[in-house]
């Protein structure tokens, strides 16, 4: 309502007569989602609608992000992906629409965020938008760009999250870029996107969620102004270019094999192909070895990269869709992804953001189905903003030795205990060649007051102990078999490799899982490795291997990895 009545008060000042500067436009769009906008499907936010309307605003959006892609005209990036007359005519249709039915205020478009990100894609795509677009519509359009500016600049400091506040900026800055007479605006505006990246981007290139893909789409923000501002011939100012700098090395750092992000803390992958491309449009070379990124270990030999989850949950307030994922890791082999985490499910439902955050599905040790991380209690969900996490790790720590004899990694967290009494050691090797990951699992109560803690929590029933599960959670990709011994399981990945899982100290099973992915209309099925067992005197240990047996065919497919 605040927004609303913000933007029914904006004013249309200095209206603009043209575009006196076109800024590239650095925005990836997809042809193959511009396609299906121009035949009635309409794909944002993970969610899939048809409908035979041609106006993209007579469709009922079913989520809040759906409707932040709709009004911040993220489709103008997949139309102009196509760059056809018909989807510019439909992107001029469009655009006019929304004009005629919000431009006064109405509607749910008006945020900063949403807003600013308008903006920016209008301007962005300028030459594609107004190409043989009727001298009383393009009027009617740069009317409706001097109001929504009018609105930026007395409103963006109201976003409460970075990323947002940010788009706001964005949006006000490529306007700048745009047009004369908006010189004052612009300068104020380049010194309040630095003021931000000094306020909220870490010394080492790191953001208080600890959400990698909102690390990328930050960083993907930065570089746009970045590059416009330079094309324009308007230095940057220096605390953006510092920014940019501290987290083009972090962002290379949570890469996995096959090139993309890992998926922790509510982040997903990202767009196909947009790490590469950002980084190559940043022209910042710089990477980090040996080093955390963003609270991440990374392991490399041969082909494998392991990322571990090494440091504790976001604080609050930013904690809202954090992950408890501590001593958690991802793992691919050369461009194919091998253990993963299930996703983030906060574009499917509450339902599967919940389930998606447990501990469970993750890559690590959950006791009795409780995470090491609690959230709020059910039912104490913000709908804008979604659940917090209450209770997490005080103390995780992390030891880290390379050598010729390979990687080795020590790390520990006490998320469990206040509730069991319980410190999880873990322990990870990889091997110099590749060909061996091994892990051991250590639950222990060391002190006498988690012995005291381990034996309130067993006191029913003592006999039984504290049960625990390690779970190794698979790609859909991955061919799973357990032996029929129940000793071992076989892996089978797309290229043709073959790895085996072993453990001892527990009772080994293959169980169903869910693998999800914000580019996919539903959540895949796919298996994990279960290893149970139980701590009934203070401790208890679990170790476990996977193990490559069948090399893929190298040359082969060296050559189709070198053609990817």
């Amino acid at each position: 309502m605040w927004n609303r009545l913000r933007a029914k008060r904006a004013k249309a000042k200095n209206i603009p007569t043209q575009f006196d500067h076109f800024p590239e436009p650095r925005t990836i769009g997809s042809f193959e989602i511009g396609e299906h906008l121009i035949h009635g499907q309409f794909y944002f936010a993970g969610e899939l609608i048809e409908a035979s309307s041609k106006s993209i605003w007579s469709i009922t959006s079913p989520t809040p992000d759906f409707t932040a892609e709709m009004h911040g005209f993220y489709w103008l990036d997949d139309l102009a992906a196509v760059g056809d007359s018909d989807s510019r005519h439909l992107a001029q249709a469009w655009t006019m629409d929304w004009i005629t039915r919000y431009d006064t205020g109405k509607g749910a478009g008006w945020t900063p965020a949403m807003t600013g990100s308008r903006v920016l894609r209008i301007c962005a795509h300028a030459r594609f938008l107004f190409l043989d677009l009727e001298k009383p519509h393009a009027l009617k359009v740069l009317r409706s760009l001097a109001r929504q500016l009018d609105y930026l600049g007395k409103t963006w400091r109201q976003e409460p999250m970075v990323r947002r506040r940010l788009e706001a900026l964005a949006g006000l800055i490529f306007a700048g870029v745009s047009f004369t007479g908006r010189e004052k605006a612009l300068k104020s505006a380049n010194k309040a996107i630095g003021n931000e990246c000094d306020r909220h981007i870490g010394e080492n290139g790191e953001i208080p969620t600890r959400n990698p893909e909102e690390l990328m789409e930050i960083f993907t923000l930065l570089t746009w102004v970045y590059r416009t501002l330079e094309d324009a011939d308007i230095t940057p100012d220096r605390r953006l270019v510092d920014a940019l700098e501290r987290i083009a090395p972090t962002l290379r750092g949570l890469r996995l094999g096959d090139g993309n992000l890992t998926r922790f803390h509510g982040g997903g992958r990202g767009r196909e192909g947009q790490l590469d491309q950002v980084l190559s449009d940043s022209r910042i070379r710089k990477s980090r070895v040996g080093e955390l990124a963003m609270g991440f270990d990374r392991l490399t030999a041969a082909r494998i990269t392991l990322l571990v989850d090494c440091a504790g949950p976001p604080d609050l307030p930013d904690s809202n869709h954090a992950h408890a994922s501590t001593l958690a890791f991802e793992m691919s082999s050369g461009r194919h992804p091998m253990v993963v985490n299930c996703g983030a499910g906060q574009k499917f439902s509450a339902q599967w953001e919940r389930r998606c955050r447990a501990t469970s599905s993750h890559n690590t040790i959950a006791i009795e189905q409780v995470s090491s991380s609690r959230f709020a209690p059910e039912g104490i969900i913000s709908h804008t903003f979604g659940e917090r996490l209450l209770d997490k790790p005080a103390n995780v720590t992390r030891n880290r030795k390379a050598d010729r004899q390979g990687n080795w990694l020590l790390a520990t967290h006490d998320g469990y205990d206040d509730t069991h009494g319980l410190t999880h050691q873990r322990r990870l090797y990889l091997s110099p060649d590749g060909r061996e990951f091994r892990g051991q699992d250590n639950l222990a109560a060391t002190s006498e007051q988690q012995r005291k803690r381990f034996k309130a929590a067993i006191a029913t029933v003592p006999s039984l102990g504290v049960g625990y599960a390690a779970h190794f959670h698979l790609h859909p990709d991955v061919k799973a078999k357990l032996a029929d011994d129940h000793k071992s399981v076989s892996l089978q990945l797309q290229n043709g490799e073959v790895w085996v899982f072993r453990q001892e100290g527990g009772q080994l099973s293959l169980e169903s899982s869910v693998f999800l992915d914000q580019w996919r209309h539903k959540p895949r099925a796919t298996k994990q490795i279960v290893v149970t067992s139980r701590v009934l005197d203070y401790s208890n240990r679990i170790t476990w291997i996977f193990k490559r047996v069948k090399e893929r065919d190298l040359a082969a497919s060296k050559g189709s990895e070198n053609e990817s």
